[in-house]
Parts: structure tokens; C-alpha cells; sequence
């Protein structure tokens, strides 16, 4: 395989793991690809997280609540591509596989192989998580899972939002919407950038919208790659730090989670093409009898009914 290069795209707030997901992903690769990166870190205060020194590393950072929410974020980490062949976007608190990078990029080339042009890959990470002596612990799990939208209707009927769920993969290769934390395409999906009005809720779909819209085919990996530390809202205390901005600044999110659920909305209603919304390769029609889900009626198709 010819070394390529990787864009890895990372929008962080406040966490402690950041570094540490910065040094597993270089730590963990081939060494037969240029691994770089392009981060936002969006902090409370200054000099609190350690930026590792890591080749090829580009950051911007803001204090909170300047720039918060993650289309900002992606935004801004997204500003730093410059040319990479392959991108990654994965969130602050991500561990990964050995080599993947070599994987991954194989994948996209089996793909286009069997004539798909634009390869999307995404899919729910595994998780990693600390245990009570704060050890870092990964059972490595290699399943993959599919993007479900039928345990909650309703949210898609009242906001153009579905609910997206984690399945066992049934086998299939199609994907029908994609995970924010974990998404591996070609470089130029840096091109389609981020709509910079979006807090949190609404991103994904929203992307996988733009993407499929815009030419992307979106995929679920051969394998796991990407492991996740997930928020445990069982426990009051958080052994690995993690913050969410809606805790930190509630009004603040409050009001631009307002803003970037009617942004989502009205793109989703009116099939908006343009900058910051869909594109023109393909209709949001296409994209809704792909993913089952019919955006004019507000009604998520279940299969066999």
C-alpha cells in the first residue's frame, strides 16, 4: 500500500483525555502512513491540558464559552486540513485498534474496488472506560453495528431529528446515518466543512444528509476501529474528567441548542441546498428512501411494515 496521509479532525472540550487520544492514535498506527492532526480545544481556563508534542500537530484553541458547541469545533479543526488524502474525524476520548490507519484505508480501497466512489465509514465505537483504581481498561470487542432509527418516531415526527441506536450489523455494508465519533472517508469531505450553528443535538443527521447529498456513500467498517469513553450517567463522579458544556454555561447552550435544532429543521424541511447544508448530486428524497426515513411526512419506514 502507497503511504498516504490522514487528516485526523478533533473538536475537544475540556477533557483530559485529549492528549492521551492523541498519542494512541500516532502510538497505535502502521508508521506507514503521515498521521496528522487538526484540533479545536475549547477550554475553561488556560494551560490545564497537556498538548502533546507529536508530528504534524495543529491546534486552535478558545476559552470557553467562546466557540463552544461542535459545529464551531469541527469547524475550526476542520480549518486546519490541508490537503490529507484520507480524513478521520473521532471525538477527544477516543482510543484505537493497532494499525488502523493501514485498515481503514484499506477498506476504502475494497470499496472503491467494487465501484463505490466515495466511501463514508461510520459506526458507533466500542468503549474503553476506567475502572476504581483509575486503570484504563478496553476489551478490544471487533463487532460492528448499524444505525437504527425505530426505537423513538416520535422525536423525528416533532423535530426532523431521528433517534439513532447502536444494532448488531445484519451483515450489509450500508450504513444509513453516520456516528460522530467515528467517521473515515476521503480527504475531500473537508470540503463540505461544518454548519458552524450547531450545538449538538441534530449533528449527525445533518451530516449524514450533507454527506450522502453531496456523492458520499455511507458505509459500516469490515471491523471495529475506534473505541470511546462514554459518559456514565450513573455516576456522579466522572473517573476520567470528562465535562459537558451544557453543565458548564446552561444558558449559553440553551440558547444555541434553540438556534441549531431550527437550523437542522428548516434544512431538513425545505431540502436547503447550499453552503452549510445539502448538496446537489443528490436529492434529500434519495437520501430518505435510502436510510428509511421520509422528511416530507415526518415518519421513520420501518422495514416490512
Amino acid at each position: 500500500m502507497v503511504m498516504a496521509s490522514i487528516f485526523v479532525q478533533i473538536a475537544s472540550y475540556q477533557d483530559f483525555e485529549l492528549p492521551k487520544t492523541v498519542i494512541d492514535a500516532v502510538a497505535k498506527s502502521s508508521g506507514n502512513h503521515v498521521i496528522c492532526f487538526g484540533v479545536h480545544n475549547c477550554v475553561v481556563e488556560n494551560h490545564q491540558i497537556f498538548i502533546p508534542m507529536v508530528p504534524n500537530f495543529r491546534m486552535q484553541e478558545s476559552q470557553a464559552p467562546e466557540n463552544i458547541g461542535v459545529g464551531l469545533g469541527r469547524s475550526i479543526a476542520n480549518s486546519l486540513y490541508n490537503g490529507q488524502d484520507y480524513y478521520l474525524q473521532v471525538d477527544g476520548h477516543t482510543r484505537f485498534y493497532q494499525n488502523w490507519d493501514e485498515e481503514l484505508i484499506r477498506n476504502i480501497l475494497e470499496m472503491q474496488a467494487q465501484g463505490i466512489k466515495k466511501p463514508l465509514i461510520s459506526a458507533y465505537p466500542s468503549s474503553y472506560s476506567y475502572n476504581n483504581q483509575l486503570q484504563e481498561h478496553c476489551d478490544w470487542d471487533r463487532s460492528v453495528t448499524s444505525i437504527s432509527f425505530a426505537e423513538k418516531p416520535e422525536q423525528f415526527e416533532q423535530t426532523l431529528i431521528p433517534s439513532q441506536l447502536a444494532v448488531p450489523s445484519e451483515g450489509g455494508i450500508k450504513q444509513t446515518s453516520i456516528s460522530a465519533g467515528f467517521i473515515f472517508t476521503l480527504g475531500e469531505f473537508a470540503y463540505l466543512g461544518f454548519n458552524e450553528k450547531i450545538m449538538f443535538w441534530g449533528e449527525e443527521i445533518l451530516i449524514a444528509a450533507r454527506a450522502y447529498t453531496n456523492g458520499f456513500d455511507l458505509m459500516i467498517p469490515n471491523k471495529q476501529y475506534i473505541y470511546h469513553l462514554y459518559y456514565d450517567h450513573s455516576s456522579v463522579f466522572q473517573k476520567n474528567l470528562r465535562r459537558h458544556v451544557w453543565k458548564d454555561y446552561p444558558d449559553q447552550y440553551h440558547a444555541k441548542d434553540l438556534e441549531s435544532k431550527a437550523e437542522v429543521y428548516d434544512i431538513l424541511s425545505t431540502a436547503r441546498i447550499g453552503k452549510d447544508a445539502l448538496g446537489n448530486q443528490r436529492t434529500l428524497d434519495e437520501y430518505g428512501q435510502y436510510a428509511g426515513l421520509d422528511f416530507k411526512n415526518k415518519a421513520v419506514i420501518i422495514k416490512g411494515e
